[in-house]
């Protein structure tokens, strides 16, 4: 099954909620873990991987905490999802490593068609940032990126 684990999960929150703060005020692991009931050295480790990947900044100091590094506009859920988690991969073939061959390799009847549906849902999760989430928990409609293919 496809699925967001629940690091992204966390990332998404976690990006939604710092894009509500006004410019310079910064957000905490704690406050973020308090406010969603989400373990706070999960939401540290999340947190620091944004920070890493140039999705959010990281403030040191008694007072510090983290601030958005690029609009919401700019930050597409394929690119949170591979900050987090790494590049999305239907199955292990599409995109592996020599050390990844799969056993089915010599006679297998589906890779060609995975790497179709592969690069056509990275275009998909390309083309819906962390802005249309947004607009959607506002009661705005999330554009129908579908409806361009």
């Amino acid at each position: 099954m496809l699925r967001f684990s629940k690091k992204v999960e966390y990332a998404f929150i976690s990006l939604l909620h710092i894009s509500r703060k006004s410019t310079g005020e910064l957000t905490t692991a704690k406050e973020l873990s308090l406010e969603y009931n989400i373990p706070q050295e999960l939401t540290g480790k999340v947190l620091q991987r944004l920070a890493r990947t140039g999705f959010i900044r990281s403030v040191q100091g008694v007072k510090g905490g983290y601030l958005l590094d690029r609009p919401i506009d700019q930050m597409s859920l394929n690119g949170v999802v591979s900050a987090i988690e790494g590049p999305m991969r239907i199955v292990n073939c599409v995109e592996h490593d020599e050390n990844e061959l799969c056993s089915q390799s010599n006679h297998c009847n589906i890779k060609s068609p995975m790497k179709i549906i592969q690069r056509e849902l990275h275009n998909f999760f390309s083309q819906i940032t962390v802005k249309d989430l947004q607009q959607q928990m506002a009661g705005g409609h999330m554009q129908n990126k579908m409806a361009t293919r």
